[in-house]
């Protein structure tokens, strides 16, 4: 259920992403693609319920990617990541920050992509249905009841809707191809599969005549079917303000193009007497325009500021009106040839570029980086039931040394009690290549690293490596690796260690930073200015070498100090290579003498 509540929710936003835009270039475009201007709405209505799309060099969603990647990734870009296709990856992100916001998965679960749809536990497909306990698929569960229930109120209303207005033209009678009813005091097109014109009785003269020009005009174009569709389809993300504001402004440009084929059909010179009929519409008994089972006349004024405006074009001028619109309508609908992913790391969230996947291998890495967001939150929150629901039965067998104990009451626990997953900082995911995967196999490697801390205002890391494999009902994992960087005596490890990661002691992610936090290296001073421990704080962290060892966690190499009062360089060596770190003075201005990493420089690690 999982997987589907995200497509959900994922294409809403890409969806809301493309109605912004259609929002944006509407007003400035109205007067070149006149008629051809609601085409554009298609575009979003497509994104809303088809969770795939062609591909092509120039997209309204690549365009979003790049902005957003520049905006808050800081502009860096990780290299070797391969995570898939289009600018779900942003989404996916703040959904997931909005929902563990609001307490949905607990601490900062992984995604920051989310723009308030909810936590990231994109996660094993139902697997958590097994495990028989609270886990982060709960808020799913939720979610998806809500949308049932809202779901089940909207078709209710248009199926009350339609039942009424069936009451009201049950004793219409056919008049050529229309019908006339006392029942109703406006014309409106009905019906889906059989869609009719409906006309109030009485209605004779020109009056009739103009009515039925716009009424065969819609039949024409199948606006009341189009109508209908988008109505259900806004219906489905009934959640979505963003949605229902783009059927609204749907409905009112069809109308606007519907009036602008009348005029082609009837003559600039009819522009005064359509625009009186039009005016005779604005009666207060007039259907609204979110009616989802009848097509009848909204916008009036705004039409009537059309209508005088009108100026019928030439074939040249429809001709290129048409390409524009098919044009803009592709730029909204394509997915990027170049696909973005978002990962998650000390800076916040950061796009990646990554050229020539092919739309199926792209797809799969978007499923996997999503298993892996879940799988990797439920690890580092040390959810032992999840996790063991999440891998295959050969692993299961091997639960305990993996380090999933089962108690006497038949609940699960893991892992150590500390360093434990800092959860301000989320998860940076991996794809990489499988060994011997062939394009199209379903299965997928991620090296996953978790941002850790002690109590003690310490940064720590340990690393996963993990294969899932595609199945029918989600994902599973076949192989899982951990290792711990608690002690580092080598270069390599070192690099290792802090390839995807590197821990910042003089900032908090302040996407993620609350009022009364402080940054490690404060904390740290903090300690040293009020006198807590000051054997530790007071002596340890006072020379620069001894500090880089307890930050960064390495032993068993000597450092050579090179700079000026508050920095410094440290030459770290070590048997296969040498570390260089520059070291800073954070408190040094209040009497704190507390040394702590600034930057481990490009390239610091040289092996020998």
């Amino acid at each position: 259920m999982s997987a589907w509540i995200f497509s959900l929710v994922s294409m809403g936003l890409l969806a809301s992403l493309t109605a912004l835009a259609v929002l944006a270039v509407r007003p400035l475009l109205r007067p070149v693609l006149g008629k051809y201007t609601y085409f554009l709405w298609a575009a979003v209505f497509f994104r809303a319920i088809c969770p795939v799309s062609f591909s092509a060099p120039v997209s309204l969603i690549g365009l979003f990617g790049r902005l957003a990647g520049n905006l808050f990734g800081g502009g860096k870009l990780r290299q070797g990541l391969t995570a898939a296709g289009t600018a779900r990856g942003i989404f996916e992100a703040a959904a997931e920050r909005a929902g563990e916001t609001a307490g949905a998965v607990g601490t900062a679960a992984a995604g920051t992509i989310a723009e308030g749809a909810g936590a990231l536990a994109e996660t094993t497909g139902g697997v958590l249905a097994d495990s028989g306990q609270a886990s982060p698929d709960g808020w799913i569960f939720a979610f998806a009841v809500l949308w049932a229930v809202g779901t089940a109120a909207f078709l209710g209303y248009g199926l009350v809707s339609w039942l009424r207005l069936r009451r009201r033209t049950a004793f219409a009678v056919r008049c050529g191809d229309y019908f006339e009813s006392d029942g109703i005091g406006l014309a409106f097109v009905s019906g889906f599969f059989r869609p009719g014109i409906y006309l109030p009785a009485g209605m004779t003269g020109r009056e009739r005549e103009l009515v039925l020009a716009h009424e065969r005009a819609h039949l024409r174009w199948q606006d009341s079917r189009v109508k209908m569709l988008a109505w259900l389809i806004a219906v489905l993300h009934w959640m979505n303000p963003v949605m229902w504001l783009a059927f609204a402004l749907l409905a009112r440009d069809m109308e606007l193009s519907c009036d602008e084929r009348v005029l082609e059909q009837l003559g600039e010179e009819s522009k005064r007497e359509y625009g009186s009929f039009l005016l005779s519409l604005a009666s207060p008994e007039r259907m609204a325009a979110g009616s989802p089972v009848a097509f009848g006349e909204n916008s009036v004024r705004a039409r009537i500021r059309r209508i005088v405006k009108y100026r019928r074009r030439g074939r040249l001028a429809s001709a290129g009106a048409v390409a524009a619109a098919l044009a803009l309508l592709a730029f909204c609908a394509a997915n990027p040839s170049q696909n973005i992913a978002v990962i998650g790391g000390a800076d916040g969230p950061t796009s990646v570029f990554v050229a020539g996947k092919t739309d199926e291998s792209a797809g799969q890495e978007a499923e996997a980086l999503l298993f892996f967001r879940g799988w990797a939150e439920a690890v580092g929150s040390r959810n032992a039931a999840y996790v063991y629901a999440a891998l295959s039965p050969e692993l299961q067998a091997r639960a305990e040394e993996l380090g999933i104990f089962t108690e006497s009451d038949g609940s699960r626990t893991m892992g150590w009690s500390s360093p434990f997953w800092a959860g301000m900082v989320e998860p940076v995911i991996v794809l990489l290549p499988k060994e011997g995967q062939e394009t199209g196999e379903s299965g997928q490697r991620a090296r996953i690293t978790y941002p850790a801390q002690t109590s003690d205002p310490l940064w720590w890391v340990w690393k996963d490596e993990v294969t899932a494999e595609k199945t029918e009902d989600g994902w599973q994992v076949t192989e899982w690796n951990s290792r711990t960087f608690f002690e580092i005596s080598s270069a390599a490890d070192f690099a290792e260690a802090y390839r995807d990661w590197q821990p910042d002691y003089l900032n908090l992610p302040d996407y993620q930073r609350l009022p009364e936090e402080k940054s490690f290296g404060e904390w740290l001073v903090q300690n040293d200015l009020e006198g807590e421990s000051p054997a530790y704080y007071g002596t340890e962290f006072d020379d620069p070498v001894r500090a880089l060892e307890l930050t960064l966690h390495v032993s068993g190499g000597v450092g050579q100090v090179s700079g000026e009062e508050g920095s410094a360089e440290v030459i770290y060596s070590l048997p296969d290579g040498e570390l260089r770190v520059r070291m800073t003075q954070p408190g040094r201005e209040r009497g704190s003498s507390v040394w702590v990493p600034e930057q481990i420089g490009e390239g610091s690690v040289q092996e020998e």
